[in-house]
């Protein structure tokens, strides 16, 4: 099957951006996703656009009440995302040695997760929650086992497509996956990357994935700013500002609703400048190289003691400190770091530093405009 067979139609239903894919002819799948999962056949797959604050009683339901809408089958396939579908769609077909694969991906990554970590599901600033949703036809038909080898091999292009782009993660936590194959011919019993098959599977979806993960990012694949590294990581705008209230140093006479928007406020006017986005980063890269043991004289079971002589950490924070501004930041940050509130003992030695430093800086700067308004520093 050739992309170009499929109906790929793009639109908005009661406010619900979706893309419906309509296949030539009926084939076998396998799939994790919302409505018709488990095994089964199918000609047409939806995937719909939710936002990040959606909590309909029964998201099943409603998904089913849109297909005849659309003139959909009742057994179509059907994703559910935050992903703003009209950026993170992506379709590819591929090739190798005469087997042909299609993937059709959407990417939401701000909450990827590492398999086995905690979840951070709806921790991330405003409900950033991301799902990565894939959908991959093969010209094999396959047997049941082979279907599920497939599901294995896709995850794993998955994973090297997260790994290609820096992404901290082996996917989030609410991915989907449908995989569909021929229901007539010869079944193949696996689908391994080691077939030409499972190749040009894992090639579709390593490509499509890629580029939906660089729309993601922004056009041409640009960077991003350190909060949303830190929303990927579980570190949001209410863990960070929790430290600020366990600190007990807001003043009860203070609106706390009004210091808190200048605290936000702030960061995102530091998350636009370039040195500070650069230590972060150096930190965050620290901190992942730790963690599985590759810094240089610590294997990892030591990092995670965070040992004495590890002064890294505190340099950094000692730098982002000084940078905010100055020496009045960095004792902030030294208060900060020696307390340790909320999220900040949950993390690693150089996160816990970096983020300390962020905070007790921001709010040192935050604390002297005030106390200055009230001409209580002269």
């Amino acid at each position: 099957m050739k992309l170009s067979e499929m109906r790929i139609d793009k639109g908005v239903l009661d406010g619900y951006r979706y893309v419906a894919i309509r296949l030539p002819r009926r084939m076998r799948a396998i799939a994790s996703t919302i409505l018709n999962g488990g095994l089964g056949e199918a000609d047409s797959v939806l995937m719909l656009q939710v936002p990040l604050h959606y909590d309909h009683s029964d998201p099943v339901a409603h998904m089913r009440s849109l297909l005849p809408r659309l003139e959909l089958p009742a057994d179509t396939v059907c994703f559910m995302t935050a992903a703003e579908l009209d950026k993170a769609f992506c379709a590819r077909d591929v090739a190798q040695n005469g087997s042909e694969a299609i993937a059709c991906v959407s990417a939401g990554i701000s909450n990827a997760i590492n398999a086995g970590e905690s979840s951070r599901e709806g921790s991330v600033p405003h409900r950033q929650v991301g799902t990565i949703n894939v959908m991959v036809v093969t010209d094999e038909p396959l047997d049941d086992c082979a279907l599920a080898n497939a599901i294995m091999t896709v995850t794993e292009a998955k994973v090297a497509a997260l790994r290609d782009h820096h992404i901290p993660g082996t996917g989030t936590t609410s991915d989907a996956v449908l995989v569909m194959c021929p229901s007539d011919g010869e079944r193949c019993l696996w689908s391994g990357s080691s077939s030409d098959h499972g190749i040009a599977m894992a090639v579709a979806v390593r490509s499509a994935l890629g580029e939906s993960i660089a729309r993601w990012k922004g056009a041409n694949g640009d960077s991003v700013h350190f909060l949303r590294h830190l929303a990927i990581r579980g570190i949001t705008y209410d863990d960070m500002w929790e430290c600020v209230r366990q600190m007990n140093a807001l003043d009860p006479a203070w609106n706390e609703v009004e210091v808190r928007g200048r605290f936000e406020s702030r960061l995102e006017t530091l998350a636009k400048d370039i040195n500070v986005n650069a230590l972060l980063t150096a930190a965050i890269s620290l901190e992942e190289r730790g963690r599985y043991g590759q810094l240089y004289g610590l294997n990892e079971a030591k990092y995670q003691e965070d040992p004495v002589h590890l002064l890294a950490d505190e340099l950094l924070g000692i730098a982002l400190a000084e940078y905010i501004g100055g020496s009045k930041c960095v004792f902030e940050y030294i208060r900060y770091d020696k307390k340790k509130p909320g999220i900040l003992s949950t993390l690693g030695p150089f996160m816990d530093d970096i983020v300390a430093s962020l905070i007790g800086a921001t709010m040192s700067v935050i604390y002297s405009e005030i106390l200055e308004g009230e001409e209580r520093l002269s």
